[in-house]
């Protein structure tokens, strides 16, 4: 089995899907053990996760990934930190607190309608004393404008197609990821394409767990018109290269890790419905 590095994985619960969506630690080891994911880039639920409490909840949710890198520091070596624009100035108060004293390397944001990026850029300015990973869930555009303005962050963006998706193509702080699919459900990656666009250097793989069978992205890379040297990078050696930018002490492991139970098929990718591609 090839083995892959995951550079979009979520922990935790979507409260806004029926049923709620999540997974916690040990599901996520042990979906990445049944698919040859040796480790991850992990985040909290990037949107639809519970703000009952406001800006306690958030704590609390990245509180979870600060556990699980320093649990499984080899698998999990890069955890991303929830924010939440609604939160302003107490918010960006507390992503400092987490990610000097947590100890997480950048941060996860899903827009959901919210395009004010003014108030984005404290938390970004937050996230660039320390340098690390931003996966905003963003437009091409919009990466291109935040990766400009702050050069000191690495930016993660689905890798996608259109013209302003020309923006990122220059920036050497802006990698590519496929994920899920490229224009909605019913379209392939067209693998050959994107790499003539782009080289092969930065494409990565990401899982979109758990709320996609990336499964069938692993079956797309697998079956691709492309050559094994080019394969192996995107889904294992560009990514460790990315890694190891930000934590270059780190080695990824050269096996999967064992899951911690004996899930059933079922618990690990049962569809939210036949024929579907998400995970219930």
């Amino acid at each position: 089995m090839r083995l892959y590095v995951d550079v979009h994985c979520h922990i935790g619960t979507t409260i806004t899907y029926d049923p709620a969506v999540g997974q916690t630690t040990g599901r996520c080891l042990a979906r990445m053990a049944d698919t040859g994911v040796v480790a991850a880039v992990v985040g909290p639920t990037a949107v639809g996760s519970s703000q009952v409490r406001g800006v306690l909840d958030t704590k609390d949710q990245n509180g979870i990934i600060v556990r699980a890198c320093r649990q499984f520091p080899d698998r999990f070596p890069i955890g991303l930190a929830l924010i939440e624009l609604r939160h302003g100035q107490v918010g960006v108060d507390a992503l400092e607190e987490t990610l000097v004293e947590g100890g997480l390397k950048g941060i996860m944001w899903h827009p959901s309608g919210m395009t004010f990026e003014r108030q984005l850029y404290p938390f970004l300015e937050v996230a660039s004393l320390g340098g690390g990973l931003c996966l905003l869930h963003e437009s091409a555009a919009r990466t291109a404008a935040y990766a400009q303005r702050f050069p000191n962050l690495i930016f993660i963006v689905h890798a996608g197609v259109g013209e302003e998706f020309e923006l990122c193509k220059p920036l050497d702080n802006v990698w590519f990821e496929i994920v899920q699919r490229p224009i909605g459900s019913k379209s392939d990656w067209d693998l050959p394409q994107l790499i003539n666009e782009l080289g092969s250097e930065r494409i990565l793989f990401g899982s979109d767990l758990p709320y996609y069978d990336y499964r069938i992205l692993q079956a797309q890379l697998e079956s691709a018109d492309i050559d094994e040297t080019t394969r192996d990078r995107i889904a294992f050696h560009n990514a460790v290269t990315l890694i190891q930018s930000v934590r270059p002490d780190w080695e990824p492991p050269q096996e999967a890790a064992a899951a911690p139970q004996n899930y059933s098929y079922e618990e690990l990718w049962a569809p939210k419905e036949a024929g579907s591609e998400r995970l219930l």
